[in-house]
């Protein structure tokens, strides 16, 4: 057993290096760290490949500014490689970086060192001293006739002296050379000198043959003396390959062992299993064993599908930890962490009645239940959604895989309910929400626009058709009964309604915003009594809607630029009893329009309450694919389709509710009812509703109750190696 060399521990996020704790295996990647995309999906392949730490050159003010980002969206320590300016380090600390490397003598001077001191203290962020052979300080060259162990000994000591000189001891130390016997030799030099925790590396190792040989020999050699706690294989390669030689490196020496291998978001099996806890239950099974086995379970979504959020939809891979997404509950439930990684496969589009498609991994579960299908005329049918629903058909989550055309799909109606009795206003003093504020909201979300100088919104216009006189009165005696002047102007066919208030205007801005494609309601305005609502979406309908008939349907619209307010009106259709689909139109030229249409008899008998216009729903039959009830609004499935997809991936963990929302469908963010990745684990298991799949190769060997998976996974890794130790055995013979 290799006796380690003695040396502190420090802290690097989640990790400890040095002391007792295990030997790391490092990587850096080779992108430009700019680019936050391709970074990611480098740094993804390096932690399923093993990696315990990452570092990324910061050469640029633009690189620094995007290490947070990074930071957010990875599992394991991130390093800032820092050269020279002493302003990237305090950037990469801002943004939240576990470590920095740098050389304190070579970034302007005390004053400069004592700053980025400050702050890694203040954050108790490690500083790793990095010496080269190939960029000692001129001196030392000249003192030691060139690149020498001696002179790399001599500069990490004088770096050294300047971190203990303030005070900070937070450090690890590397001496790299691209001669294995120059590192060795210096590392060797050190290590009785000072108790900082070393970081070896063979720097410039060359191509996977040479550099593999040339790692080995220096690293294996300090290694096997004790000295060394962490390590970084540098070649001229995918960095993948740098971590698995590292790896096997530290396994020759006895210094890594194989075993447990888990991957899995870490919300996996959450709603019926808890396969986090089953996971480490089967970790501590298994911690003796020297031998590879692989355990999977995950299901995400590519990037650029939309998730309904507090503050509007986003795109998935910009959800961060803390913001609020809808769930399929119908309440926000926050965001605990993201996950992501890379996936090589098909995907799976899914495309509901009314809504824009979107994609999911096959196994990603869905909210969903199938509806019977039946041949008339030569045609497949499916019955009403409604007529299914009126039976034992509830929704349930399903891998994505599974759905095909017809089946139903399920998102939340919103249940969030709190009234708001006035608001307050500078110059305006405390006013009802009530019938006439709601009016001004929606006018001003359909017709409104701001005007002023310096930003400042002193006037407000709405516009409105030269025959809408009612809703021109309408809005100019709202405006009066605030205590503000009212011009009306007729133009071209156009009511213009003109006041001149400055407090009204920051009002407006305020809790709407300003700019046809930013305009929203406040969070609050969401879930007041259905009463007020009804008030808003009248105002609203007025504005910017349309009812009428289009090739015999009878059809109510709403148009907005804004995605955020067509999600949150297609929401309040939903909690006022209206089902509506909510769709985008695109034209040349001009923005995107989202489209917020109601078109069922039920549906349109609803809304035309609500705006106080009979609608009819016109000739031709309801064709049955949409259904509403408290809970959910049901859309039937268009179309699936799977398309080839290589890249990043990703899912949330979701507090409570443990789902997400995208527009017209609801997904859980943990693999549940199907086998996911299990079925490419050499041992994999599955979970739900109290019972584990034991996979084998990709098949179901073995279905046992939730209590005796653990045992169940100990037997078939026990079978499954001693198969592999006999096939290798005859193999060998």
């Amino acid at each position: 057993m290799i006796a380690r060399r003695k040396s502190r521990q420090i802290q690097l996020g989640t990790l400890k290096v040095g002391g007792d704790a295990p030997i790391t295996v490092q990587s850096m990647t080779k992108t430009d760290t700019r680019d936050v995309e391709a970074t990611l999906l480098q740094i993804w392949a390096l932690e399923a490949a093993g990696c315990d730490i990452i570092r990324c050159a910061v050469p640029v003010r633009e690189a620094a500014e995007k290490l947070g980002e990074i930071k957010r969206q990875i599992r394991i320590p991130l390093v800032a490689d820092i050269h020279f300016n002493y302003k990237l380090a305090l950037i990469a600390l801002e943004q939240g970086v576990d470590g920095l490397r740098l050389n304190p003598g070579n970034i302007g001077g005390k004053r400069f060192v004592e700053e980025v001191v400050a702050s890694a203290r203040d954050k108790k962020i490690p500083i790793r001293i990095g010496v080269n052979a190939g960029s000692l300080e001129k001196d030392l060259l000249e003192r030691h006739g060139g690149p020498s162990a001696e002179g790399m000994i001599e500069s990490a000591l004088r770096h050294i002296r300047i971190l203990e000189d303030c005070n900070y001891t937070e450090m690890k130390i590397s001496l790299k050379a691209s001669d294995p016997r120059m590192m060795i030799e210096a590392y060797r030099g050190l290590a009785g000198k000072v108790d900082y925790p070393l970081h070896l590396g063979v720097t410039e190792a060359g191509t996977p043959g040479v550099g593999t040989i040339k790692s080995a020999v220096g690293l294996g050699a300090l290694l096997s003396e004790g000295i060394g706690d962490t390590i970084r294989v540098s070649l001229s390669a995918d960095p993948v390959e740098e971590v698995r030689v590292g790896i096997d490196i530290l396994k020759a020496l006895g210094l890594r062992k194989g075993g447990l291998t888990f991957v899995a978001c870490p919300s996996c099996g959450r709603a019926d299993v808890d396969l986090v806890k089953l996971a480490k239950e089967v970790e501590d099974e298994f911690k003796g064993l020297n031998e590879e086995i692989h355990i999977a379970v995950m299901g995400c979504l590519p990037p650029g599908e939309m998730v309904v959020t507090r503050d509007g939809p986003k795109p998935i891979e910009t959800v961060v930890e803390s913001d609020e997404v809808l769930t399929h509950a119908g309440r926000y439930g926050k965001v605990l962490w993201t996950t992501s990684h890379t996936w090589n496969g098909d995907v799976v589009e899914i495309h509901p009645t009314g809504f824009a498609p979107f994609r999911v991994t096959a196994n990603h579960p869905v909210w969903a239940f199938p509806r019977p299908r039946t041949t008339k005329a030569g045609r497949e049918r499916s019955p009403r959604i409604a007529t299914v629903l009126g039976g034992d058909t509830a929704p349930r989550w399903v891998p994505a895989g599974e759905l095909t055309p017809g089946w139903v799909v399920a998102s939340p109606v919103p249940q969030h309910k709190e009234d708001r009795a006035t608001i307050v206003a500078d110059g305006l003093g405390e006013i009802p929400i009530d019938d006439d504020f709601m009016t001004l909201a929606g006018y001003y979300l359909a017709e409104g626009t701001l005007s002023g100088k310096n930003r400042k919104p002193y006037q407000q216009f709405f516009y409105f058709h030269e025959r809408q006189t009612a809703y021109v009165d309408r809005l100019s005696g709202i405006l009066r009964g605030l205590g503000l002047s009212v011009d009306v102007r007729y133009r071209r066919h156009t009511a213009e309604v003109v006041t001149h208030s400055l407090a009204l205007g920051r009002l407006l801005e305020s809790e709407f915003r300003h700019g046809a494609d930013r305009k929203r309601l406040p969070p609050w305005m969401e879930s007041l009594p259905h009463d007020k609502q009804r008030a808003l979406i009248r105002a609203l309908w007025e504005g910017d809607g349309y009812t009428g008939c289009v090739r015999g349907y009878t059809r109510a619209t709403y148009c907005t630029s804004s995605h955020r307010l067509g999600i949150q009106v297609h929401q309040i259709l939903l909690r006022l009893g209206v089902a509506a689909f909510l769709h985008h139109r695109d034209q040349r030229g001009r923005k995107r329009n989202w489209v917020v249409s109601v078109t069922s008899r039920q549906a349109l008998a609803r809304l035309g309450d609500i705006l106080g216009v009979p609608l009819v729903a016109g000739e031709r039959s309801d064709t049955g694919q949409v259904a509403l009830d408290d809970s959910a609004l049901y859309v039937g499935v268009r179309a699936v389709k799977r398309l080839p997809y290589e890249g990043a991936v990703y899912n949330l963990e979701v507090e409570g509710d443990h789902s997400f929302v995208t527009p017209g469908a609801a997904l859980h963010n943990c693999e549940v009812n199907g086998p996911g990745e299990a079925r490419a684990a050499d041992i994999g298991v599955a979970g739900g509703k109290g019972i584990g799949l034991i996979f084998k190769n990709g098949e179901v060997i073995r279905k046992v109750p939730e209590a005796e998976i653990v045992q169940a996974m100990r037997e078939e890794v026990e079978r499954f190696l001693a198969e592999r130790r006999a096939a290798t055995a005859g193999v060998a013979s």
